[in-house]
């Protein structure tokens, strides 16, 4: 299934029949081709049978979604069959295909209701545009037909997320009841909201979520639309969601950092929008947790920035594409698809060394894009990796993050726990690979690596060093030296407060730590009779 509509297509405003309710193709039944243009029929989300002419697969907005194409004979085109109870207001997402500028005509009936168009040029290629609610008010049996408004000039475009209602001339009241279980879920600068949608004898049009930096969110006023503000950094922010997708997220926030939210269901639109306002409507609160930046990478300059890349396998390398990034931006991309057929190859991408010692509940989240098949990329880490040789010599641990499914969609991991590696010398890695058969071509960009800063007691190195086995570790483990002089061991909490301590001569000494909490110590040593100390961080599961 489709995962949810982008950011775009939230930004709808609809008067619903109380009757009939609203439509929606998202085109989940949709099955072009990837890479070449054909003709094709499927069963659409109204029940209708849709059909596409000179269509292709591969430059998604949310796969599958159509994508018409430039010049082809016949002319490209997609449409519906018959649906009854006529349209009111219909809204859709729409994105260029290539660097040609988009001209694109939408039809009700044979009659053209609206043209939609785009900048044009490279830059335009991965934005995806919503044709705001278009007012249509046709009643009985209609078809809804996307056509190119110049076959010869107009540029590909990608057609998704197509919401209408039905034919009704009388503003809808209110909203019978509020949405359940509204929830706010913080992580590394960004909220998410989740929530149960309402019910009731008259369901909403759309949600209204207002979030604020202080505890004064007003109510908002009928008749006055709300627009899309997904930016919390001036204060206030403000996102409008559809029924069905009941979640919707604010990124970029400022860590350690505490949000108020409240949602409001709403029926109609423009002066006709009707918010529900009455009783208490739910509110959530949440805190962004106290993060710091380990590594950073989103390629923009048009370096590799401070990641390297190592060819084990095959002639190509992981390079930089300058223009199919998050947001059109540049990003990392492998192939293994070269001379016109698919060649087997092996290339990594390592970030820098990483210090996880200085941090604690460290997470990894980037973002991907795929197309065309091949095995999947996976993400790596290792904390015995020497930063430069053969990385298939050290100890790589998978990562597990959700994975574009395809299309040339970008799709975010969701945060990944790396927590449970330590040492200064962590690497994370994405390894792609690919057959003489099989070779999808992979995207990524958006690496972000996160951790709370542990303040207190920073880890030191020694002269002779020691080493804590296991770690993690529970219960208890073991400080293995190089000698066996006297020294003096201590475990610390993240504050310095001395939760063990025993002198020993021993080569090998076994702690025993029953009943300590699961977090982040230390374990001191210094040489008897020095107050010079060698410091290790200690991971308890």
């Amino acid at each position: 299934m489709k995962k949810r509509f982008s950011v775009l297509s939230l930004i709808l405003f609809l008067s619903v029949s109380a009757t009939f309710g609203q439509g929606l193709e998202n085109f989940n039944n949709y099955a072009g081709t990837s890479g070449t243009y054909s003709d094709g029929t499927f069963i659409g989300q109204d029940g209708s049978t849709w059909t596409y002419t000179q269509c292709r697969s591969d430059r998604a907005i949310v796969a599958p979604s159509p994508c018409l194409g430039k010049n082809r004979t016949p002319a490209a085109n997609v449409y519906s069959g018959t649906i009854h109870n006529g349209c009111g207001v219909i809204s859709f997402d729409y994105k260029q295909g290539y660097s040609t500028s988009v001209n694109l005509n939408l039809l009700i009936n044979g009659l053209v209701v609206s043209t939609v168009t785009s900048p044009g040029g490279t830059g335009d290629t991965m934005n995806v545009h919503n044709s705001g609610p278009i007012t249509v008010n046709v009643p009985g049996d209609i078809v809804i037909r996307f056509e190119q408004a110049e076959n010869a000039t107009s540029g590909q475009v990608t057609v998704d997320n197509v919401t209408w209602t039905a034919y009704n001339s009388a503003p809808l009241p209110e909203p019978t009841n509020y949405p359940t279980a509204f929830t706010a879920t913080p992580s590394a600068f960004t909220i998410n909201l989740t929530w149960v949608d309402a019910s009731g004898g008259q369901v909403p049009t759309a949600y209204l979520i207002l979030g604020s930096e202080e505890d004064n969110i007003d109510l908002p006023v009928d008749g006055v639309p709300e627009p899309n503000d997904p930016d919390l950094s001036d204060g206030t922010g403000a996102l409008n969601v559809l029924p069905g997708v009941q979640s919707c997220q604010f990124a970029g926030l400022q860590s350690n950092k505490q949000f108020f939210f409240k949602i409001f269901p709403y029926t109609n639109t423009g002066t006709n929008i009707n918010y529900k306002t009455n009783d208490v409507p739910p509110s959530a609160i949440a805190t962004t947790p106290n993060v710091s930046i380990i590594n950073y990478e989103n390629f923009n300059d048009g370096t590799f920035g401070t990641w390297s890349q190592k060819n084990i396998v095959g002639d190509t390398t992981w390079s930089i594409d300058m223009t199919h990034g998050v947001g059109g931006t540049p990003c990392a991309k492998a192939t293994g698809y070269y001379a016109g057929s698919s060649h087997q190859n092996e290339d990594w991408l390592i970030s820098p060394a990483m210090n996880f010692n200085k941090y604690t509940d460290e997470e990894l989240t980037f973002q991907t894009a795929k197309n065309y098949v091949g095995p999947d990329l996976q993400s790596l880490i290792s904390n015995d990796y020497d930063g430069s040789g053969d990385p298939n010599n050290f100890t790589w641990i998978p990562l597990t993050g959700v994975l574009s499914s395809g299309g040339w969609v970008w799709t975010p991991s969701g945060a990944i726990d790396v927590s449970g590696a330590s040492g200064t010398g962590v690497y994370i890695a994405f390894k792609f690979t690919s057959s003489d058969t099989e070779s999808a071509t992979w995207e990524v960009d958006e690496i972000l690596t996160t951790g709370i800063l542990i303040v207190g007691i920073p880890e030191t190195p020694g002269n002779k060093g020691f080493k804590v086995l296991p770690n993690p570790s529970r219960d208890q483990f073991n400080v293995i030296f190089s000698d066996n002089s006297e020294k003096e061991v201590r475990v610390l909490s993240v504050v310095g407060k001395e939760l063990y301590v025993v002198k020993t001569n021993q080569s090998n000494l076994q702690v025993n730590i029953p009943n300590l909490p699961a977090g982040i110590y230390f374990v001191r040593v210094n040489e008897a009779g020095s107050e010079k100390a060698e410091v290790k961080k200690l991971i308890v599961r």
